[in-house]
């Protein structure tokens, strides 16, 4: 397949499993900075998920930038210190792209958009109690609402609503600097909405779109649009060896 380029109002989410491509094919058209942080993690789950999210962000901009995925200009930013993490960036020449990464257990999520600041985020649906994350987490509406339903779904309820919180915040850049239990969001027998937050961003120009990352997952993806629609596609990274390049080197500059 050739992976179209994105057109107004289209958001494109990849999913990708840590386990499908080996090391090699990973590490292949990673940064220097990237490869040093990989060497960071302990854990072999991790760092996968880390090298992961870095191949998967490169080859799916790679496309749409129209270069090679190693020639992709990535800066991760953040705005308490140095180091090259936070909201990841996309440097590019003639079109806006921005870009959102989330990895949870066996789930790599990366998502694209021209339309405007968007976030994605994906969760494992915990497996034990939720209330003392509850406490914490949700406001005294959302509360409410989860304790109202039988105990079996409050685990999969608690999911969706933090998932569409973080999505938010992620799409600001704000990230958990904003207390989550002062994002307050729909239900989660509703369609995902943001309803309130402190900022000064009307709640309205928030869109999120609720995503299918399998079985135990809750996911979902948030995009700063105003009034444009958006429309959201889901595809599976493994599709990716289809993809061509149409363009030279250059248009990275």
């Amino acid at each position: 397949m050739i992976t179209p380029v994105l057109q107004t109002g289209e958001c494109s989410v990849w999913w990708a499993d840590p386990r499908d491509q080996p090391i090699d094919v990973l590490t292949s058209v990673l940064s220097g900075t990237e490869l040093k942080r990989a060497s960071t993690y302990h854990r072999d789950q991790d760092r996968r998920r880390f090298l992961t999210a870095c191949w998967l962000l490169r080859t799916t901009a790679a496309a749409q930038l129209g270069v090679p995925p190693a020639a992709v200009i990535v800066e991760r930013r953040c705005p308490d210190c140095d180091k090259p993490h936070g909201k990841p960036y996309v440097r590019s020449v003639g079109i806006d792209l921005h870009v959102s990464v989330s990895h949870a257990g066996n789930r790599v999520a990366v998502a694209l958009s021209t339309a405007g600041p968007l976030g994605v985020d994906v969760e494992e649906v915990p497996t034990g109690p939720v209330d003392g994350l509850a406490q914490c987490a949700l406001s005294p509406a959302e509360l409410a609402v989860l304790q109202a339903l039988p105990e079996h779904e409050q685990n999969a309820a608690f999911a969706r609503i933090w998932v569409c919180k973080e999505a938010v915040l992620k799409a600001t850049g704000h990230g958990l600097r904003i207390p989550p239990d002062q994002v307050e969001v729909s239900g989660p027998q509703e369609e995902p909405a943001l309803l309130g937050w402190p900022l000064d961003i009307h709640p309205s120009t928030v869109q999120i779109h609720p995503l299918a990352p399998g079985g135990g997952y809750a996911g979902v993806v948030a995009v700063l649009a105003d009034d444009l629609p958006i429309i959201v596609s889901e595809s599976d990274a493994l599709d990716l060896h289809l993809i061509q390049l149409s363009a030279p080197v250059s248009m990275a500059a």
